[in-house]
């Protein structure tokens, strides 16, 4: 059943005054019990040294009267109510008790704790339940002492307890009884004062359930000056903002439709005003990334600030008729949007304004990027296919019949052939590469080995140069996961490229070192080096710094562009440092395997 707000309030009400009740209980019964416990023991105790002083003179004779001592302690016992008293020799044995254990153990030891503590001169207070009925007992052993401090018996006291519990029990139902009256009243209070405060909160219930319904003519009757009667105003305020807000659902209605056809890409509406009165999520990040604010009730001159200057956005923002303005968004490099400007209208008179902004940046990059593409690829081969043209037709003309030029005018032409047959493989490896076709098998293979069977393939064709080849490999094995074909063609586009752009008698030197769990391999030059300002550009595809003499040594612009992809395709880097005039320094990771 669900509990409401009146009955919550009630119970915690209740709750509280129960919890303080029940605190306050248990601390009383409990300081009662603690003194009736503190006077009985007192009692006890001031009983049992009395006795014991009676009797201390009999103890402490050679040969005790014990019909005397008997006769004195059933005496003195008789006027301790509901207490069994025993008296007990320096030895242990039972001089006196209970009259229906006297005559049965007088004489005999008696062997328990409490009596063996008191006669080694220790006072013992206990409070014990008894097994089988469950009553509760106080327990005390008095060591009786002589004047030398010796102990010359014990006098044993056990009292019941179920008088004062029994007294204890009544106070508890007294309680127990004034508990539940007290509470009887506080929840008929809590009640009657709880209605004052949830008989308003009803009403307003059940006219926004009417209003709910649809009669928005429901006002409420303000009765007092507090928090529920300004909550009665403003509900009826409410009511007439609402009747004011169903005459602007019809305009409200086109400008929902045309922001639903524009879902996907970012939505702005403005009103009449040209302040914004929607923005869906794309649009926000789309501002946001372009700086602008993203906020609404803010003039679509400050969100599109960024993207338009402001003449071109003004004539744009009050034109009658659609229109589409493709922009950048922030800096170079940012997002190209195709902005379409919708105005709507109701009865023929404009009512705001439609802004919707679709996200073109992927396109036009492919359309860049394939228009880049397809110029470098004509360009690079149409030199070779040129060059080949005008020697085939020179050969044709009559060249042919010249042995020594027909010679020298093939091999150009097999050269150029080699150089358009390299450069289509390139490309093969760059496409697959760019389709992420780069899943090679890998096995873990020694890095100073594969350096070394590198360098023994360049060998020759340094010595042609007379290229000093020198290397600094550690002496044991090194083991990485690589593909050793493609790491191969790395160090050999990289070497390739220093021996080209190395001068005869020039210095190529080849290091490895580990570091910072990569090792890395170096290839340094003394050739003709690099300008500073195009170190940057070297790795872009097609690139060459001196586009001329790059293609009189056969290359193609794109040899680092794959050594550095298959490089991020193990998880490496690379990077190069040149001077002018100076030489190049190349240097590439790889991961080492994790132990």
């Amino acid at each position: 059943m669900r509990l409401g707000m009146q009955g919550k309030i009630v119970l915690l009400y209740s709750l509280l005054i129960l919890f303080a009740m029940q605190l306050s209980g248990v601390y009383l019964v409990r300081s009662l019990e603690n003194y009736y416990l503190r006077n009985y023991a007192s009692s006890q105790i001031a009983q049992g040294e009395l006795l014991g002083s009676f009797i201390r003179r009999y103890l402490v004779e050679e040969e005790q009267q014990g019909e005397l001592i008997s006769t004195l302690i059933a005496e003195f016992g008789g006027n301790i109510q509901g207490t069994e008293t025993m008296v007990l020799d320096r030895h242990g044995r039972l001089l006196g008790g209970p009259e229906s254990k006297s005559f049965s153990l007088l004489g005999e030891r008696v062997i328990q704790d409490d009596i063996l503590l008191a006669l080694s001169g220790n006072r013992v207070e206990a409070i014990r339940a008894d097994p089988e009925t469950g009553a509760r007992y106080y327990f005390l052993a008095l060591p009786v002492k002589s004047t030398s401090s010796s102990v010359v018996g014990v006098v044993f006291l056990r009292g019941s307890l179920e008088h004062i519990y029994l007294t204890l029990k009544e106070i508890k139902i007294i309680l127990i009884t004034g508990w539940l009256i007290v509470l009887g009243i506080a929840v008929v209070i809590g009640f009657l004062l709880t209605r004052t405060i949830t008989a308003p909160i009803r009403e307003v219930t059940s006219r926004a359930a009417a209003m709910a319904g649809g009669d928005f003519s429901q006002l409420i009757e303000v009765r007092s000056q507090d928090e529920i009667g300004e909550l009665g105003r403003m509900f009826n305020f409410l009511t007439a903002r609402l009747q004011e807000t169903l005459k602007e659902i019809s305009s409200e209605k086109n400008k929902v439709e045309a922001i639903l056809n524009y879902m996907t890409d970012g939505i702005i509406a403005l009103d009449r005003e040209g302040r914004a009165i929607h923005l869906n999520p794309a649009a926000k990040q789309i501002l946001e990334r372009s700086g602008s604010s993203a906020e609404l009730g803010l003039p679509g001159e400050i969100i599109l600030g960024n993207l338009f200057n402001s003449e071109e956005l003004s004539h744009l923002l009050q034109q009658t008729s659609p229109s589409i303005k493709e922009v950048q968004a922030g800096d170079e490099g940012g997002k190209i949007l195709q902005v379409y400007f919708a105005p709507f209208k109701e009865n023929g008179s404009p009512q705001g304004m439609l802004v919707v902004m679709h996200d073109v940046t992927r396109e036009r990059k492919f359309s860049r990027l394939q228009q880049e593409f397809v110029a470098n690829v004509s360009h690079e081969l149409r030199t070779p296919l040129t060059t080949i043209k005008n020697y085939v037709e020179t050969l044709l003309n009559g060249a042919q019949d010249d042995p020594g030029v027909r010679l020298r005018f093939l091999e150009v032409v097999d050269k150029e052939t080699d150089r358009m047959v390299k450069l289509v493989k390139d490309l093969l490896v760059l496409s697959q590469m760019d389709y992420q076709e780069t899943n090679w098998p890998k096995e873990e293979s020694d890095i100073v080995s594969l350096v070394r069977e590198v360098l023994e393939q360049v060998e020759l064709e340094c010595r042609a140069k007379n290229i000093y080849l020198h290397n600094s490999l550690p002496p044991g094995d090194i083991a990485v996961l690589i593909n050793k074909d493609k790491i191969r063609q790395v160090l050999l586009n990289l070497l390739d490229n220093a021996i080209k752009y190395t001068p005869n008698d020039g210095r190529i030197n080849v290091s490895v070192i580990i570091k910072y769990d990569y090792v890395w391999i170096t290839v340094k030059d003394t050739g003709i080096g690099i300008p500073e300002e195009e170190v940057e550009r070297v790795f872009d595809r097609f690139f060459r710094v001196d586009k001329t003499r790059s293609r009189d040594s056969g290359g193609t612009g794109l040899g680092l562009s794959i050594a550095k992809q298959i490089v991020e395709a193990h998880g490496g880097s690379i990077l190069l440092k040149s001077k002018l005039d100076k030489g190049t320094e190349v240097t590439f990771s790889l991961p080492l395997p994790s132990i």
